[in-house]
């Protein structure tokens, strides 16, 4: 009988960081349950439930959940409605195993929501430290947690410390294994500047100010990128409104890395310049202190919200051109990892 692998995909980095797992596991013939939540099902957001269905995955429910507005509260409400829709959606799909990934909030609703029914849990990319509020997300979930599958050898010696007794395993972070997928394609696109900048949970009333700094140092010719959902989006975007852009909502993981791959420079605060761009050698300017703590490799130059110091940093990088491929993150086979650890 095959083994049933519940993924939790909630957000549109989400199912860059699982894709090439679940590749894995449909070749090693596991029974996937692909829940698509949060925003993932949000046209805003790019409904990535679509592309997840149009790169031939099933999906067994959708689950909407996300308390739109910039108020901090939100995050929590939309948290406890996810974990109520879990709770029962689990109780149906009785899973061998729940997957969750990563560290926003709603990571940790489907960590509560499998914990109680005693399914084994697994979580990917514990043990990292981002110098933000979801470190304690991040941390809560590794409490939760059963199996562990993370990026880098330090974030294994964290989760050890934390679960003295639990099972770590270092995998890498499956992004990676779409990055050299990439770089085996090439670069597709004419892109100079790629911008993703994401609103900070502790910072949201600076959230319009930023990116009005991101935009006049970048100017408005660059690929912008939608913000990410949590309190402080909704005046990112409309800042980008005003300034006469037009950020694109999703584009097919794959088609984004390699666009990646072409670009001069990543401009911004997500944590691909961190990690995909590593691997890749793309240069970024990583703007502000949502990144702060989180291991780096030397294709990162920091910034603060200033824009001549944007704008100076931004030169040096194009100077720069490309770096050394990094394997902080992983060598490009994670997904096969993960898969083979899940279903055994």
């Amino acid at each position: 009988m095959p083994k049933k692998v519940c993924v939790v995909i909630t957000a549109r980095p989400s199912y860059s960081r699982v894709r090439s797992a679940l590749v894995a596991l449909r070749v090693r013939g596991a029974e996937l349950q692909i829940v698509a939540a949060a925003s993932a099902v949000m046209t805003r957001f790019g409904r990535i439930v679509d592309q997840i269905r149009a790169d031939g995955f099933e999906v067994a429910a959708e689950v909407s959940s996300v308390v739109e507005d910039d108020n901090l509260a939100n995050s929590a409400l939309s948290t406890g409605l996810l974990l109520t829709q879990l709770a029962g959606l689990f109780q149906r799909l009785r899973p061998g195993v729940v997957v969750t990934i990563a560290d926003r909030h709603e990571t940790l609703a489907t960590a509560i929501a499998a914990s109680y029914q005693n399914i084994p849990l697994c979580h990917l990319q514990g043990g990292e430290v981002t110098g933000s509020i979801d470190d304690r997300v991040r941390d809560a979930v590794t409490q939760l947690a059963d199996l562990h599958c993370v990026a880098t050898e330090r974030a294994a010696e964290r989760v050890a410390s934390m679960r003295p007794r639990a099972r770590v395993e270092v995998v890498g972070c499956p992004s990676i294994d779409l990055a050299a997928e990439a770089l085996r394609l090439g670069p597709m696109g004419g892109v100079s500047a790629v911008v993703l900048q994401h609103p900070v949970t502790n910072e949201v009333g600076q959230a319009a100010e930023q990116m009005r700094t991101t935009i006049e140092a970048v100017g408005a010719e660059a690929l912008y990128l939608w913000p990410g959902e949590g309190a402080g989006s909704s005046a990112m975007s409309k800042e980008l409104r005003l300034a006469g852009v037009s950020p694109v909502r999703n584009l097919p993981p794959l088609d984004f890395v390699r666009i990646l791959l072409g670009a001069k420079v990543l401009v911004g605060n997500s944590s691909v310049g961190i990690r995909e761009c590593s691997f890749l050698g793309v240069p970024v300017v990583n703007i502000g202190s949502r990144q702060r703590d989180r291991e780096q490799g030397p294709n990162v130059m920091d910034v603060p919200h200033d824009a001549a110091a944007i704008v100076a940093t931004i030169a040096r990088q194009k100077q720069r051109r490309r770096y050394q491929v990094s394997t902080l993150y992983g060598d490009g086979y994670a997904g096969a990892r993960i898969a083979g650890i899940l279903m055994s």
